[in-house]
């Protein structure tokens, strides 16, 4: 049952990792607001991206050493 847990978070990590690359990855420049701000937004969003994929990776291989082993 531990195996099942720990897949499921980490699909769950990869999905939100996967929103947040979507989601700001395709930021257009708004002439309202600086051009450094959008570019803040994307770093914060790759950021996000990253974090969700190396828990995503963390979890799943910790589900499948448990489900091996």
């Amino acid at each position: 049952m531990a195996t099942l847990a720990t897949l499921t978070f980490g699909l769950f990590a990869l999905g939100v990792g996967t929103l947040a690359y979507v989601l700001t990855a395709n930021l257009e420049r708004q002439p309202e607001y600086p051009t450094l701000m959008t570019d803040r937004m994307r770093l914060i969003g790759l950021l996000i991206a990253l974090a969700g994929g190396g828990l995503a990776v963390i979890f799943l291989g910790y589900s499948v050493i448990s489900y091996v082993g």
